[in-house]
């Protein structure tokens, strides 16, 4: 009897488990009203200031890149959704410069060459900000990223009108763009 009633618990909190990571993968994050789809211009938050020093040892501000859409994307190279989303990513960045879209990186607990080779091998050519503490991330508050890759739209003025925690598929992301820079 004791033996069947743990099982039983065991189950019951696999199952209150299962339904909460449902429940935190279809809802919207706090402050973001509708993540994966384009948030409307008057719900948009603004983005936290984003600078830091790039894998090659640049300063980026992205601040300085006003004006124009700008994709943030956080990376690890030991992330395998990282590896397989990072051609799409590069093939985006390449389609849509006629947009006058920016793409930063921020590379999440990497040392800078291991990022540098990762970025080379996946035909990267826009900047990365090397971020090994997760302390970019973490300046998004209550809209940080909850899993790797993540990547943002932000608006020609700064605020998030995109978001996708989790990989993104090719068409996902120009469409959005698309309509962002529409």
């Amino acid at each position: 009897m004791k033996r069947r009633s743990t099982i039983l618990l065991v189950f019951a909190v696999i199952i209150v488990a299962f339904a909460v990571g449902i429940i935190h993968l279809t809802d919207s994050k706090a402050g973001l009203p509708e993540v994966g789809s384009v948030i409307p211009v008057a719900q948009r938050p603004m983005a936290p200031a984003i600078s830091g020093q790039t894998l090659n040892g640049a300063t980026v501000h992205v601040s300085s890149l006003r004006g124009a859409p700008v994709v943030i994307n956080f990376w690890g190279s030991w992330c395998g959704p990282c590896q397989a989303e990072a051609p799409v990513l590069a093939r985006v960045a390449g389609d849509t410069k006629r947009l006058g879209v920016r793409f930063v990186g921020i590379d999440i607990r990497d040392d800078p060459a291991t990022g540098l080779a990762f970025e080379r091998g996946h035909g990267i050519d826009y900047p990365s900000i090397n971020d090994p503490n997760d302390l970019i991330a973490a300046s998004f508050g209550a809209d940080a990223p909850s899993t790797t890759p993540s990547t943002y739209i932000l608006d020609s003025r700064g605020r998030i009108a995109w978001a996708r925690f989790g990989p993104v598929q090719y068409g996902q992301l120009e469409l959005a763009l698309v309509r962002v820079a529409g």
